[in-house]
C-alpha cells in the first residue's frame, strides 16, 4: 500500500499542467516506444491483469486511476526499475511516458472528432476528460496532500483542455496512429 501511495504521489507530481506541448521528437520516440512497452508487459506474468497498451494508447480514454493502479502494479512487484530502464530507451521515464502518451490521445481524439454527431462527440469529450485526468495537478503539488491531489486529479474538468499545436502535430500522424492504436486494441 505504501508503495503504491509514494507512486500515485510521484505520478501527480510530475505532471505540470492541464494542456502540455509535446515536440515532434516526443511523438516519434512514443510511437516507436509503445509496442515494446506493451510487448514487455505481456511478457510480465505479475502484469496479467494490467493493460499497459489501454492506458498509453487509447482511443477510448482511460481512468487516472487505472493508470496510476498500473504504475503501482509494477512497483508493487518490484518491475519499476525494469520498466523505467526499457523507458529510457526511448528517452521517457514512465511518468512522462504516460504524459506523452494522454496528451497524444487527447490530440487524436481531437481530430477524430471533426464530422461526428454531437453524441459521438460528448463520447469522445467524456474520454477526453479521463486523459485529462491524467495530465492535472497543482501549482504547488509538492506541498499537497495525497488526499488532496487524488482530488485534484478527480476535480479535472468536463471539456478536455487539448494544446492547438499538439492537434496539428498529432494530424500529421494519424494514420500511424490510427495502426498502431488499433493494434493495441
Amino acid at each position: 500500500m505504501k508503495a503504491l501511495l509514494i507512486s500515485i504521489s510521484l505520478l501527480a507530481m510530475s505532471f505540470s499542467s492541464f494542456a502540455e506541448d509535446i515536440t515532434e521528437s516526443q511523438l516519434q520516440r512514443y510511437i516507436k516506444a509503445l509496442p515494446a512497452v506493451v510487448n514487455w508487459s505481456q511478457n510480465q506474468s505479475e502484469l496479467d491483469t494490467v493493460n499497459l497498451g489501454g492506458m498509453l494508447g487509447s482511443s477510448d480514454g482511460v481512468d487516472s486511476s487505472s493508470v496510476m493502479d498500473a504504475l503501482g502494479h509494477i512497483k508493487d512487484h518490484e518491475l519499476y526499475t525494469e520498466f523505467e530502464a526499457l523507458t529510457k530507451q526511448y528517452g521517457f521515464t514512465p511518468e512522462q511516458l504516460v504524459t506523452v502518451g494522454s496528451e497524444v490521445s487527447m490530440a487524436y481524439l481531437e481530430n477524430l472528432k471533426a464530422g461526428m454527431s454531437e453524441e459521438n462527440k460528448q463520447r469522445v469529450n467524456q474520454a477526453m476528460s479521463g486523459l485529462q485526468s491524467l495530465t492535472a495537478s497543482s501549482s504547488d503539488a509538492g506541498t499537497r496532500s495525497m488526499a488532496g491531489a487524488l482530488e485534484g486529479v478527480k476535480a479535472s474538468t468536463a471539456t478536455a483542455d487539448v494544446s492547438e499545436s499538439n492537434v496539428n502535430l498529432v494530424k500529421q500522424y494519424m494514420p500511424q496512429l490510427k495502426e498502431l492504436f488499433a493494434m493495441l486494441q
